[in-house]
């Protein structure tokens, strides 16, 4: 189903030259990987990943467990995981942001195509919160491919 709205999509603009794929580095991202390689090769075009890191990651915390500092390199490692074994040919982003959703959507501005992952979040939490992906799609003006991650 997603693949047939995304030729679809695709056939009305022709021009996707630049897949940007959002990280968010939880170990369960492959299958995102692999459908913007597959797109990336698809339309022959750029492919660049983004992870948005907290300012506070790799740093302590009284209160709780800091987030865990990321780099272009562990995302390198990360893409060769996947079966991409030129990732110099990737362009690879480590932007710091309190906000994921407005620096990815900063950073998508030209894009052609965004893909990110998206996790169910429990009924309570939903009623509480938005998801970062809903936040993401609302702050970009390209498609979106959003691929479900499995837990």
């Amino acid at each position: 189903m997603v693949i047939n709205v995304l030729i679809i999509l695709c056939m009305d603009n022709p021009q996707i030259n630049n897949i940007t794929v959002a990280l968010a580095m939880t170990g369960d991202e492959q299958g995102m990987i692999q459908y913007a390689m597959h797109y990336a090769e698809m339309f022959n075009a750029s492919l660049t990943v983004i992870h948005v890191q907290d300012p506070h990651a790799g740093g302590m915390s009284m209160m709780m467990d800091a987030p865990e500092k990321f780099s272009e390199e562990d995302i390198s490692n990360l893409l060769a995981e996947c079966g991409i074994n030129d990732a110099h040919s990737v362009s690879i982003q480590v932007v710091e942001s309190e906000s994921p959703s407005q620096a990815i959507g900063e950073a998508a501005k030209d894009t052609d195509l965004l893909v990110l992952g998206h996790r169910q979040m429990s009924t309570f939490k939903s009623n509480f919160m938005d998801s970062v992906d809903e936040g993401i799609v609302n702050n970009v003006t390209c498609p979106v491919l959003v691929v479900p991650k499995r837990a």
